[in-house]
Parts: structure tokens; C-alpha cells; sequence
């Protein structure tokens, strides 16, 4: 128990600091950015597949019933890195970015009726995207050049605490409470390429609070067949945004203001349905989910927002721990894949991604292991003024277990 508590008392003080701007893609700039639906590389190698599958060594984000599978008191952390190679009809190139993601502690307090108790923190959302366009003015019968450059970064990281147990031997419910939070910050800047030209900056900061609450069931029909079910709702998204217009000449400040505005954006409920099959050492899986976003009003610009919908699957060859067995059995393989609808469309063209990926599970001793996973994909397209995204998500995560609650003899 003591070394669970060590170290959840430094990452605690760890991810409170780097907890924003959790990578993300150019087309971060609109609405609340990239979603995040996973914590950990088990279910990164399973291309984010997991409402219907539960683990003895990693914490699942997405479904609460699947905590009370766990036999241990366990732990979780890790690491994500970001490539991006992005692409328009004339150019390439590169972006990276990599943070700590989150961290998650699951208490195992009765494995025979399987309740158990949860709570953590986790990127909700990033927002990282950094882009140059060219621009032209026409002054006095004279073309200056010049190019329009924006960034931004941050996102909602979201905190949870939650519960699950059986109702029935075949039948898991959990619940859990979740408070959003967190900053993001943008700036767009013109500049014209003349000695005498202004050039301005247009600065934004914003804050957010919300809440949530979410749910899920896991139903076992029959042997070796699991199904899963999610739920998740929440408030509208509160804010104040900080806003400040500045224009420079080459030499000077010509003139700034600045003022504060609230805002509020709707946040839409969150379904999603999945089921798995294990059969002999393969463990098979098919997720899909719906989040209509179309009433969300925060950051729109040429964006649209509509319904996301995602579709994935999962393989995993299962580890063995049973006593004599050889190292490479004992580490679970995963590959995954699928297609997400994402929540925007823009110049009238929606955005999809489809994406695919490899994990590993490596037992270190004493109930600790060490995930890896790797997921490469494509998102959007060149066609009417827009780019094209290949990336590359690469996540480690380490997550270590104790037994706290000794199970007892019932009459």
C-alpha cells in the first residue's frame, strides 16, 4: 500500500501541471478540439476498443462496469507522443508534441461481488495547432504581401470518481462523477511584409468548468461473450474568455483593447454500445458510439458541427500467467483499427479519420506492467483549401497493483 501511495502523490503534483495541450492536429483550431476516449496504451493497441472489455492490469475510461474485474488495487500512468504530417496542395510538413496524459487509481474492495471504487484524471480534450496562410492587401494601387499566422494550445482535462458492482452474477453496472476544467489559448497574427504597414494581434483566452456524470452496464449471456453498454451526460460548458486587439506599426504599439465575455456551449450526451468474444488465447471486440455535437456554439469559424459517430475494432492474443509458463506467452498482443465521423464539417466538407494500431502487454513482476501502443492514421483531405493529416500516436503506460482488500469467508 505504501508504494501506491508514493507515487500517486507525485504524479498527482506532476499532472496537475501538464496535464493541458495533449497533442492534437491542425483542426484542433475549431469547437473544443480533439476528444479523448481512452487512458492507456492497452486500449490504444486495441484501437481505442474497450466498452465491452474489461482488464486485470489496466483502468478503463469508458466503460465503469469493468472496474469490478479488477483483482487488485492498482495504479495507472503514461506518456503520449504526437507526429503529424501535414499536408495541403502545395506543401508538407511536420508537427510533434508529447505529454504526461492523465492518471487513474482503482481500489479492488470485493472481488466476489465485484465492487470497487475509482478515480482519476484525464485529458478530455486538446487543442494544438499551429498554421500559416498567405495573405495580400491591395493599398494606394499597390499588392503587399503577407501572411496570416495562428496558434493555439490547451484543452479540458476532466476529474472522475466513481463506483461499480455486480446486480447479478452475469451482470456489472458502474457509475461515476466528472468535473471539467481547464484553459486554452490562441493567437492569431497578420503581418504584411512592408516597412510602413501595420500589422495587428488578436490574443484569446479562455477558461472552462462543466460537469457530467457517467454509466455503463456489462452483460455476459453466455460464456466467453461479454456486452457492454455506455452513457454520459453533461452541462453546458461555462467560460470567460480574455480578448485583446492590438495593432504595431514596425516601431511602436499603435493601439490595443481588451475586454472579458462569458460563454456557455452546449455539451451533448454521449452513447456508445460494444460487445467481445474470447476464443481459446484471442479475445475479439467491435465498439461503437454517437455524440451529437450539432448544437454546439463555442469556436465555430468555417466549422459546422454535426453528429460524431465512431466505429472500431480490436484483437488481442491474450497473456498466460499460469505457473511454467514462457516469457512470450506471458505478454499480451493487440491490434486494432477503425473509422470516426468527426464532429465537424468545414468548407462544407466533413472530416473523417480512419486509423490503425498495434500494442504490447509486458508483465514486470509483482502485479506491474508496461503497455505500449502505436496508432497510425489519416484524417481529412486537400480538396477545397483544406489539409490532409497523417499522424502517428505512440502511448506508454505503466501501471502497478497491490492487494489491499483480503477477501473473507461468507457463509
Amino acid at each position: 500500500m505504501k508504494n501506491i501511495l508514493v507515487v500517486i502523490s507525485f504524479l498527482f503534483g506532476v499532472i496537475f501541471s501538464e496535464l493541458h495541450a495533449q497533442g492534437g492536429s491542425n483542426y484542433t483550431l475549431f469547437g473544443i478540439g480533439d476528444l479523448r476516449n481512452t487512458l492507456g496504451a492497452t486500449y490504444d493497441g486495441l484501437g481505442g476498443t474497450q466498452i465491452a472489455v474489461p482488464s486485470d492490469y489496466a483502468i478503463n475510461l469508458a466503460n465503469p462496469a469493468a472496474w469490478g474485474i479488477v483483482k487488485t488495487t492498482r495504479l495507472q500512468g503514461g506518456f503520449r507522443f504526437n507526429q503529424q504530417s501535414v499536408s495541403n496542395s502545395q506543401a508538407t510538413t511536420g508537427q510533434n508534441n508529447g505529454k504526461l496524459e492523465g492518471i487513474a487509481t482503482l481500489f479492488s474492495i470485493d472481488t466476489t461481488l465485484g465492487v470497487a471504487a475509482s478515480l482519476g484524471f484525464f485529458p478530455f480534450s486538446s487543442i494544438n495547432y499551429s498554421l500559416t496562410t498567405p495573405t495580400s492587401v491591395v493599398a494606394k494601387g499597390n499588392t503587399i504581401n503577407g501572411e496570416i499566422d495562428a496558434s493555439g494550445k490547451g484543452g479540458i482535462s476532466a476529474g472522475y470518481i466513481g463506483g461499480a458492482f455486480k446486480i447479478v452474477d452475469n451482470l456489472s453496472f458502474g457509475f461515476a462523477g466528472i468535473g471539467l476544467f481547464g484553459k486554452s489559448s490562441s493567437v492569431v497574427q497578420t503581418i504584411l511584409f512592408a516597412t510602413d504597414a501595420f500589422s495587428s494581434v488578436n490574443q484569446r483566452n479562455d477558461d472552462f468548468t462543466g460537469y457530467g456524470v457517467k454509466s455503463g452496464l456489462l452483460y455476459s449471456p453466455m460464456s466467453n461473450l461479454l456486452l457492454g453498454a455506455t452513457f454520459s451526460s453533461y452541462s453546458a460548458l461555462h467560460g470567460t474568455s480574455q480578448i485583446r486587439y492590438s495593432t504595431l506599426s514596425s516601431s511602436q504599439l499603435a493601439s490595443d483593447t481588451s475586454f472579458e465575455q462569458d460563454f456557455s456551449t452546449p455539451m451533448p450526451t454521449n452513447l456508445g454500445l460494444g460487445a467481445s468474444y474470447k476464443s481459446g488465447k484471442f479475445l475479439f471486440a467491435l465498439d461503437a458510439e454517437m455524440q451529437d455535437f450539432s448544437s454546439m456554439n463555442y469556436r465555430g469559424g468555417r466549422a459546422t458541427f454535426r453528429s460524431a459517430q465512431r466505429l472500431s475494432f480490436g484483437i488481442s492474443r491474450l497473456a498466460t500467467f499460469s505457473p511454467g509458463t514462457a516469457f512470450g506467452d506471458r505478454i499480451a498482443f493487440n491490434l486494432g483499427g477503425g473509422y470516426q465521423q468527426l464532429y465537424y464539417t468545414i468548407n462544407g466538407i466533413g472530416i473523417n479519420e480512419y486509423f490503425g494500431s498495434f500494442g504490447m502487454q509486458i508483465p514486470l513482476g509483482a502485479g506491474a506492467m508496461l503497455d505500449g501502443a502505436a496508432t497510425i492514421g489519416t484524417r481529412g483531405n486537400t480538396t477545397n483549401g483544406l489539409v490532409q493529416e497523417l499522424f502517428g500516436r505512440f502511448s506508454v503506460t505503466v501501471g502497478i497493483g497491490e492487494t489491499w482488500f483480503k477477501p473473507f469467508i461468507r457463509d
